[in-house]
């Protein structure tokens, strides 16, 4: 293994081109955008656009299977620019729009395993110290991401050590689907056991409590007594973990103000993210409640099962519409949310369905864990073999 500048193992750079709206003919050309890239390393075909763009640059810049394309233009402070993904797709003819530069690796190195050390440098912030900051946009020094360091073996061994990621990534990629369609099992036993249309409807302040916290966003630290949730733990069905606590000196205070509950309905009632539902997990304790958000607990005649996926239908979605406030920042009072009325059907059926849920879950946990384990088996051997 030794050291060599990225430069040394490229064939070409191409830059991006964007060209003009399209016009059906010819020269209309799918063109990915930075858009389209997702943070494993691959692209998002399903809304990709086509532009027309003239047939010498069609010639000059079309994509080739193993081109990696880089984001130079763009970036937030979540996912700073310099986004790597790997284009892989015989199906359709495309180029890289002007946002990103292309890299065509030598014949002598294996594409993959340049591409897969350039996600692992991104994923470790080695871009971090390449780009300049104008207007809100940050771009990234080419020339100093170009002579950067990477490890070069044998190309017999690149491609050992690509193929040994890419069987991981499989492994990651089937896990996530098995996820996925135990998710999707959910919503149709919902559809199947229940017919909404039958259902005496009640208010949600008739068969419901609410904690509704409005005050100011309290301090909070990496450590602390009590986890703090706020709206950016609730994602569209499953519950995100953030490491935000309640600092010790407010403890007492928010002993005041009471506590939710695993098993409880989280809502986020405005923002970005507003009308997002969840249940708190059960390897949750008590926590505490952030500002947009509100818990609600069923009362006798309504399980907290059938409640929370019920509010992921379209059918609750329209409901809250009628209330909602705001232009950009949307969102519902709580008072209004609780005269919104939903099908209650009978409580025995209600809980039979927590429990096909349940059983769903125990299925989801222990994949969720091989998915764990298997990422950081992947995070262990790409610091192995590219690691300084």
């Amino acid at each position: 293994m030794k050291k060599i500048r990225l430069g040394d193992v490229v064939q070409r750079t191409i830059t991006g081109e964007w060209g003009t709206e399209k016009k059906n003919d010819k020269n209309d050309i799918y063109v990915i955008r930075t858009a389209d890239f997702n943070n494993d390393g691959t692209i998002n075909y399903e809304n990709i656009l086509k532009r027309n763009i003239s047939n010498d640059k069609i010639n000059e810049k079309k994509l080739e299977i193993g081109d990696i394309i880089i984001e130079k233009s763009g970036g937030t402070d979540k996912n700073p620019v310099g986004r790597v993904v790997l284009f892989e797709n015989n199906n359709i003819k495309s180029l890289a729009n002007n946002f990103t530069q292309v890299l065509r690796i030598k014949q002598e190195h294996y594409y993959k395993y340049v591409f897969y050390q350039l996600l692992y440098k991104y994923k470790r912030g080695a871009t971090m110290q390449m780009f300049n900051k104008t207007t809100g946009i940050q771009n990234l020094q080419m020339k100093m991401y170009i002579n950067q360091m990477i490890n070069i073996c044998s190309k017999k061994e690149q491609i050992r050590i690509a193929n040994k990621l890419d069987k991981i990534k499989e492994i990651i990629d089937l896990r996530k689907e098995q996820i996925k369609e135990l998710d999707k099992l959910i919503k149709y036993q919902f559809v199947d056991m229940f017919d909404l249309y039958n259902y005496e409807e009640r208010k949600l302040s008739e068969i419901s409590n609410f904690i509704d916290y409005r005050g100011h966003t309290p301090r909070v630290s990496k450590i602390g007594v009590i986890r703090m949730i706020n709206a950016k733990s609730v994602g569209k069905g499953f519950f995100k973990y953030i490491d935000e606590y309640v600092t010790e000196d407010l403890y007492d205070e928010w002993m005041h103000r009471g506590f939710a509950y695993p098993g409880d309905v989280l809502f986020v009632t405005e923002g970005h993210t507003f009308g997002n539902t969840c249940l708190i997990p059960n390897d949750l304790t008590k926590f505490a409640l952030g500002q947009r958000i509100i818990t609600i607990q069923g009362n006798k005649e309504l399980n907290n099962v059938y409640l929370c996926y019920y509010m992921q239908l379209d059918e609750f979605r329209n409901k809250i519409n009628m209330y909602k406030t705001g232009g950009t920042a949307q969102g519902i009072r709580s008072k209004d949310l609780s005269k919104i009325t939903i099908p209650v059907p009978p409580i025995e059926l209600q809980n039979k369905f927590a429990k096909f849920v349940k059983k769903i879950d125990k299925q989801k946990y222990i994949i969720n864990k091989s998915l764990k384990e298997t990422k950081e088996l992947q995070e262990s051997l790409m610091n192995k073999y590219f690691g300084e």
